[in-house]
């Protein structure tokens, strides 16, 4: 399938001519026999091992700083990796949440007066104490931060962190029993001689701190907790539809990043042997820390590594040349945020240079072509690459597996519990002055299939917001069987059972499709695997197995919709809610997509609401109908019989029949 801008901008596709269909032995023999092909498939396994260079030569990096460089440039060293590791504290918070915190300098500033202020007595048992206590106040003070992101985001919760920022500065590292003094607290630290002195033995230390907080970022990264974050950072409606408590969520994001600070503070007054002045913790380098995560293009750690190596090191190196160190540092942080925003350019010219009077040579120009990205559908259809020819914009997508229908759900499905009926009462909806929904009654029972339509404007979606939590009740309630939930917030909906889906789907683009289905609320680790076979069962079901591992933004628009359908689906609902499901999908793939819904509802019982303005499938999914107009409830009833009456044509047809 291609995809071209026009199809784009309106989330349909096009079909090509497909070749005859050729078996995977059949087509891996025929790759291998040519020697292009043999060749794709070497380059192809590089691409893989690639993503280990920057990780291997960080690692080495670091590896021969240990034993090749003298002291003055190990504390260099030591330096460049605390400052790393509080970019990697700020990783979350900003790749994540894409909330931007200007404390952290403040942060590191506390947590090294206070890891001084206790480990100054000595002893191991002072040292681990003054450890705890630093991380625990930076902790406690970075959620007390991150509290405002509950409230505000974007540029007011950078004002609100600022304040933070100032607030230490200005009151706590005013106080002398924190700070020490102006001569400070002497901190313990090894006294060694030879080649492994103390400086030496202080890196290899801040190193092995250093690789304990990549390994714990690398892993919440690729976690459920990860993938939550991102989640709740760029679609909070879509993890609260799937039962994720965002605020919840967010805490601990700020908490994972107090704690890495708080390493970082300790790590700060052991490198210098007493916490360092105010004047290295006040705000321009709290700015000079933010920016280490976004000139690393927030997509790997590794950078962070090597963009705070360069901010911390190189001013230290040029400081004989009486060059000003925060000058020096800032730009080289403007440099590295250039690179960063444009990071694919930078490739590319650099793969240009290197190639650059060989670009005559075959063997140069097959391993440039097949260097390129594999487009998504080198994953589906035996993973044959289509051939497109040159022209305007064209993106290649990969299309779903229809053949798939064949594959059942698994029998041992959960039925649904009780009377489950989802039932809204007079429900009433005001947007200031404007009446969105005007005494509306709604009731879905387990089996039953409704349908919801209407011009644009009557009201049907905020109907489903407010009986899924998303907006305020002006009047009304909203019962789940015998539990009135009108008070329940939208993530304790969906946990009862309540699921749906958007008009615009709420699924992380930076995560791929089996990332953004693995979301949502769960209860140990035997539920873990239950949904993962779950969610296995229902790409299968639904023809998306080969997309699994795309990131959601390659997708055209109709296959984000089954995508976030199947994500509704990944816990067996109560009540199903569908808002316009089938728009941008081609009429064979409704078709399909409508037989599997039904056979899905057959077999596990739960209600389905569904609002829609395609009438052949309105009216072919729904047994009941409801039509709104200007937020009222203008008629419900059987679909056959409801489709007959003259205002509800004049309504959702836009004709005005005269009474035969």
């Amino acid at each position: 399938m291609i995809r071209t801008d026009d199809a784009a901008a309106t989330g349909r596709t096009e079909g090509v001519a497909a070749s005859p269909p050729v078996t995977d032995g059949a087509a891996t023999a025929a790759a291998l026999a040519s020697p292009t092909g043999a060749l794709s498939a070497v380059l192809r396994r590089m691409r893989v091992q690639t993503r280990l260079v920057l990780p291997a030569l960080v690692i080495a990096g670091g590896t021969l700083s240990f034993f090749l460089l003298p002291g003055h440039l190990l504390y260099a060293g030591s330096t460049a990796l605390v400052a790393g590791i509080i970019g990697l504290a700020l990783f979350l918070p900003i790749a994540a949440l894409r909330e931007m915190p200007l404390n952290a300098a403040g942060l590191a500033g506390l947590g090294a007066y206070l890891y001084a202020n206790v480990a100054s007595s000595g002893g191991v048992g002072n040292v681990l104490l003054g450890g705890l206590v630093a991380m625990a106040a930076v902790t406690g003070l970075s959620v007390v931060g991150g509290l405002a992101s509950l409230v505000v985001t974007g540029l007011y919760f950078v004002v609100a962190s600022l304040v933070l920022q100032i607030g230490i500065e200005k009151v706590i590292f005013s106080i002398p029993g924190v700070t020490g003094g102006a001569a400070g607290e002497a901190v313990p630290q090894p006294v060694l001689s030879g080649w492994f002195d103390t400086q030496r033995a202080i890196f290899l230390v801040v190193a092995g701190f250093a690789l304990v907080v990549a390994v714990v970022v690398w892993a919440a990264r690729r976690s459920r907790f990860g993938y939550h974050s991102v989640l709740v950072g760029h679609v909070p409606e879509g993890a609260s539809a799937v039962g994720v408590r965002n605020w919840l969520v967010k805490l601990m994001v700020f908490a994972l990043s107090g704690v890495l600070i708080g390493v970082a503070g300790c790590l700060f007054s052991f490198i210098n042997g007493t916490p360092p002045g105010t004047q290295s913790f006040i705000l321009i380098i709290s700015v000079l820390y933010v920016a280490i995560p976004i000139a690393s293009g927030l997509r790997d750690l590794s950078s962070v590594w090597i963009v705070a190596a360069a901010f911390t090191t190189i001013p230290i190196v040029l400081e004989p040349l009486r060059l000003s160190p925060s000058f020096l540092a800032g730009m080289i942080l403007l440099v590295a945020l250039i690179v960063g925003d444009r990071r694919e350019w930078v490739v590319e010219q650099v793969r240009r240079l290197r190639n650059r009077g060989a670009s005559d040579d075959p063997i140069e120009v097959i391993a440039e072509f097949h260097a390129a990205p594999v487009p998504v559908a080198a994953a589906v259809n035996g993973g044959a690459t289509p051939t497109v020819a040159s022209g305007p914009s064209i993106e290649v997508v990969g299309r779903r597996d229809t053949s798939a229908g064949t594959v059942a759900v698994a029998a041992s499905a959960p039925a649904i519990a009780g009377t489950s009926a989802l039932e809204g009462r007079e429900i009433t909806v005001d947007f200031g002055g404007v009446r969105a929904v005007d005494a509306v009654s709604v009731r879905v029972a387990p089996g039953q299939r409704l349908g919801i339509v209407g011009a644009n404007g009557a009201g049907k979606t905020t109907l489903f917001n407010a009986l899924t939590g998303f907006v305020p009740l002006h009047h009304g309630r909203v019962h789940l069987g015998d539990r009135d939930i009108s008070g329940w917030s939208s993530f304790l909906r969906a946990r009862a059972g309540i699921r749906r889906t958007f008009q615009i789907p709420r699924l992380a683009d930076m995560l791929s499709v089996e990332q953004n289905l693995l979301v949502g609320h769960g209860h140990g680790h035997g539920d873990a695997v239950e949904r993962r076979e779950r969610v296995s069962t229902l790409l299968d079901r639904f023809g998306l197995s080969a997309l699994r591992g795309v990131p959601v933004a390659a997708l055209p628009f109709g296959v984000r919709r089954e995508v976030e359908l199947v994500r509704a689906l990944t816990r067996t609902p109560k009540v199903l809610m569908l808002d316009e499901p089938v728009s941008g999908l081609e009429d064979e793939e409704a078709e399909k997509l409508l037989e599997v819904l039904l056979d899905l509802q057959g077999k596990e019982g739960w209600g389905l609401l569904v609002i829609e303005h395609d009438l052949r499938f309105i009216t072919q999914v729904a047994e009941r109908l409801m039509v709104m107009e200007d937020g009222r409830l203008l008629v419900e009833g059987p679909i056959n019989d409801v489709m007959r009456q003259e205002q509800v044509r004049r309504v959702y047809l836009g004709e005005l029949v005269t009474a035969q």
